[in-house]
């Protein structure tokens, strides 16, 4: 039985990790805490028997006890591995404890679908007006920051965006108001990414819909012709914005294929090509966790190419620069062991629209091209976590679909 305390926190769970660093630090860190605490009283220590968090646990010992005696600077890797640790128990806090039933869940959700349309709301209030309702002006002609004041807004919205469209599966409405309902939020969604002027974003939220369109088509087989419409009338629509707004166009989409089509020699080309020459320094064990932008500046990887050493805007290819070769190999088992978990079970239930979700949610934040820093630096962090802990949780028991009744074992 959830009490009122418990809605209230599991509704405000989104927003406290969106707005705020500090405030996203603050909740996670009061996350694992109880949920340490809960596993202590009640003895219940089963989550330490899961592969993945173990396979972390390996991954965290390894940065301490062999990558950062090695590292450019010691100290600094050894905190940062150390605290590495608190992402995965965010993510175990969250399938194990917090967001455990289908109750929690829908709170959750509700939480997240109000926040993340308040968050939409904003954005295209800047987008139209050029300041949001706080008086954020936007960064620049062609980027936004929303609520954030940065001007990231579609990185951040891209790692809880697909989650939201979870609310497919967890309310058993009708097949006909699920499917308009889902196509109309990913719609805003697709919107919301183009009108940041966020390249990757875009891409990244694009590329989820290939994957979760086949499945909702697989889903609804009454439904395909519905499906059909929605789709021609989502192009038709995007096709409009994209003749009606030429500055954003320029930005979010023709510049993508300028880039693709001269990659070697564009910025994002020369910046995994410095990041591979930063590797080579170290291959085995890296250069030491976080000290990639020291690592390149020293070899001057790219003097006199006006490029900045902040990160290769590439997961693996920082992993392999700081943790070295080892470090990968340990994320990338740690990473597949999470994909396993989140998805054998809808898998093996031909629950295709969740799977494709659960698979959406996690690839949008691990795949390549999303850069580094999401994955270990707050605030992006405790996103992506987020995102790992609700897939976690969703693929402890089978969702209920549109077409099939609300059994007890949903609950």
């Amino acid at each position: 039985m959830l009490t009122r305390p418990t809605y209230l926190w599991l509704c405000l769970l989104p927003g406290l990790l969106l707005f705020s660093r500090a405030l996203a630090d603050v909740t996670i860190v009061l996350v694992v805490l109880a949920f340490l605490y809960r596993s202590y009283r009640l003895q219940d220590w089963q989550w330490l028997n899961q592969t993945w968090f173990r396979l972390a646990l390996l991954f965290t010992a390894y940065l301490s006890l062999l990558n950062a005696p090695f590292s450019l600077a010691a100290g600094e890797s050894l905190s940062y591995a150390l605290f590495f640790l608190r992402w995965p128990l965010f993510a175990a806090a969250l399938a194990g404890w917090l967001l455990a039933t289908r109750d929690r869940q829908r709170w959750f959700l509700k939480g997240l679908l109000v926040t993340s349309m308040l968050v939409a709301a904003d954005i295209a209030w800047q987008y139209v007006f050029g300041v949001d309702w706080f008086g954020i002006e936007a960064f620049s002609a062609d980027r936004l920051t929303g609520p954030f004041r940065n001007p990231v807004p579609g990185t951040l919205m891209l790692r809880v965006w697909y989650i939201a469209i979870f609310f497919l599966l967890i309310w058993n409405f009708s097949a006909r108001y699920s499917l308009f309902a889902c196509l109309s939020v990913w719609f805003i969604g697709l919107v919301l990414m183009f009108i940041t002027g966020e390249r990757m974003a875009l891409m990244l939220y694009s590329a989820g819909g290939l994957v979760l369109l086949p499945a909702l088509w697989t889903a609804f087989p009454a439904r395909r012709g519905m499906l059909s419409t929605g789709l021609l009338l989502m192009s038709m629509i995007a096709l409009l914005l994209m003749q009606t707004q030429p500055q954003t166009t320029a930005r979010s989409v023709l510049s993508i294929a300028d880039k693709l089509a001269a990659f070697s020699s564009s910025d994002y080309g020369r910046v995994f090509a410095g990041a591979w020459q930063v590797w080579q320094q170290d291959f085995w064990l890296g250069s030491g966790l976080h000290t990639y932008p020291s690592a390149c500046e020293q070899l001057g990887v790219f003097a006199g190419q006006g490029l900045s050493c902040t990160h290769p805007h590439n997961l693996y290819l920082e992993l392999g620069a700081e943790t070295g070769l080892l470090g990968l190999v340990l994320f990338v088992l740690m990473l597949g062991a999470i994909y396993r978990q989140a998805l054998i079970v809808p898998l093996r239930q031909r629950c295709w629209t969740h799977a494709a979700l659960s698979f959406v949610v996690l690839t949008v934040s691990f795949w390549p091209l999303s850069g580094g820093v999401s994955v270990f630096s707050n605030w992006i962090a405790a996103l992506v976590w987020l995102g790992v802990g609700w897939v976690l949780a969703v693929a402890a028991r089978p969702l209920p679909l549109p077409s099939r009744p609300i059994t007890e074992a949903d609950h």
